[in-house]
């Protein structure tokens, strides 16, 4: 059996994520790889997309755009990129990445309790 090191990377990261949300309290499942329309890599609410990057090189306006049409395909207000260090096995310790769209959904949300783009 042929073993994809890079998926074995990406795969061991998003099920620490995945471990460490549930011990959270949160509900949450990894995304089957193939899904029909791309909606991210954990699945923890229908209004979020997470992605999961375990690499070494950053390439976060590719992964930006990419986020951008996940949140899409799914109709989801928030998304997150969950980026693991080198070296950094404990998700507390990752970097997260977001928009600027998911930057004001996230700050009116707090603020006024109001998701971006709805009526006054």
């Amino acid at each position: 059996m042929n073993v994809n090191p890079s998926k074995d990377k990406g795969d061991r990261a998003e099920r620490a994520l995945v471990d460490f949300l549930d011990h959270e309290g949160f509900t949450v499942r990894r995304i089957v790889a193939g899904h029909h329309d791309d909606i991210g890599d954990v699945d923890i609410d229908d209004d979020i997309v997470l992605e999961v990057k375990n690499r070494y090189r950053l390439e976060l306006p590719a992964w930006c755009r990419n986020l951008s049409a996940q949140m899409g395909n799914k109709d989801a207000t928030f998304g997150f990129i969950a980026i693991k260090p080198r070296g950094k096995t404990n998700p507390l310790e990752w970097v997260y990445v977001i928009n600027g769209e998911v930057f004001l959904n996230i700050l009116r949300r707090i603020v006024t309790r109001k998701p971006y783009g709805a009526a006054e």
